[in-house]
């Protein structure tokens, strides 16, 4: 039996997209959902992106993305609007996530980036007892 461990700040998140699945919604609605405005004239539904080249900007390595994973992280998520004040903590939360490539974050590097509330307060909204939005610890297979 492995051991239990008690999440901390340091423990990572990531969205879940079998969440979505399991209870009837859809992940790439809600990632449409939280593109700007320009992006949504590019891709008027979530069906209309397709796969493109990302070139990493320091290594030059080409990866094939998403082409809504790439408009979220390259252009939406530097706008100001993005995240604000104004944002709901677990909106702010699931939009770093998807900024971010949905690599997982702890709630110590989503502080960090969102500027909202503390590491423990986030901790305690992602571990509380509703899941949102699909963001659960990150476990490794």
């Amino acid at each position: 039996m492995s051991p239990v461990i008690r999440p901390d700040i340091k423990t990572l998140f990531h969205i879940d997209p079998t969440w979505f699945e399991k209870n009837g919604r859809d992940l790439r609605e809600e990632m449409h959902a939280a593109l700007c405005d320009e992006c949504r004239a590019l891709y008027p539904t979530p069906d209309d992106a397709r796969v493109v080249d990302r070139v990493h900007p320091l290594t030059a390595q080409v990866t094939r993305v998403d082409a809504l994973w790439e408009c979220l992280a390259d252009h939406c998520a530097r706008r100001p609007e993005f995240i604000t004040p104004a944002t709901p903590l677990t909106t702010a939360i699931f939009r770093a996530l998807l900024a971010n490539g949905n690599t997982p974050l702890s709630s110590e590097q989503l502080h960090k980036r969102i500027r909202k509330s503390n590491p423990a307060g986030i901790l305690r909204v992602l571990l509380g007892t509703e899941i949102e939005n699909g963001v659960m610890p990150f476990e490794e297979s």
